[in-house]
């Protein structure tokens, strides 16, 4: 053991005795551990999910489909005069996660991905304040979501920061989007499931008959929903504000 090593660990000791001393043992919450980070061990960080089917193909499939769905999702809205759902950034950001831009690993079979928020930022060439925003905005449009999480130090018994922080685990919600848009993604899927493998998953008639458009949708809908309230003796047109015009729920 050298003397630089011997000295560290006398300071150590020195000031653990000093803030035993002075009732400052107790260090709480390490001060740089956010709150509500999970320990990377427990298993309630354990949210990875497989991309698709887990295979390379189903995967890179999936991954097609969703950019494809919230892009036109974006520039519905765009169209409509309104605000972008995500913004030219904010894709790329979406982009960079998906393993479009290199950087950020994505394993397809786990679902595993937990990069850093400065390895995203150089993987979609934004900066890191950008790549906040982004992901806060992906959450609240349930496109993602994630754990913050993590990790002993190491510093057992020592006067010191217990834990530290580490990369959040994130995870895709394409289930928690707006109706017509997570439907949207159920159709492209099929479709390329059926060129990729020439079967389709079994969907009732129903739902085989609903068109892609999202429009037509919400004017089938409007339709049904007429005939619904005729056959029960009321007014077949809907009080206004009742139904969506056009546009994406959300």
């Amino acid at each position: 053991m050298t003397a630089a090593s011997i000295g560290r660990q006398a300071r150590q000791v020195t000031k653990g005795f000093t803030a035993r001393l002075t009732g400052k043992a107790e260090r709480g919450a390490d001060r740089k551990v956010r709150r509500g980070s999970i320990d990377v061990e427990d298993r309630r960080s354990r949210v990875f999910r497989p991309i698709g089917d887990g295979t390379t193909a189903g995967a890179m499939g999936w991954i097609d489909c969703m950019l494809k769905v919230v892009a036109e999702w974006d520039n519905e809205q765009r169209a409509k005069g309104g605000a972008r759902p995500l913004g030219l950034h904010g894709l790329r950001v979406l982009e960079a996660l998906l393993g479009r831009h290199g950087k950020v690993a994505l394993d397809f079979k786990s679902g595993r991905l937990d990069p850093a928020l400065d390895t995203i930022a150089c993987a979609a060439g934004v900066t890191k304040t950008t790549v906040v925003r982004a992901l806060a905005r992906m959450k609240d449009l349930k496109i993602l979501d994630w754990i913050r999480r993590s990790e002993r130090t190491g510093n057992d018994g020592v006067f010191g920061p217990q834990r530290r922080q580490v990369s959040n685990a994130y995870f895709f919600t394409p289930h928690e989007l707006p109706a017509r848009v997570a439907q949207r993604l159920r159709d492209l899927l099929a479709r390329k499931r059926l060129r990729r493998t020439g079967t389709t998953p079994a969907v009732s008639p129903a739902a085989a008959a609903e068109p892609s458009c999202l429009d037509l949708r919400d004017t089938l809908a409007r339709i049904k929903a007429g005939i619904a309230r005729r056959d029960d003796g009321v007014n077949a047109s809907p009080p206004c504000g009742q139904y969506p015009l056009s546009g994406v729920e959300g």
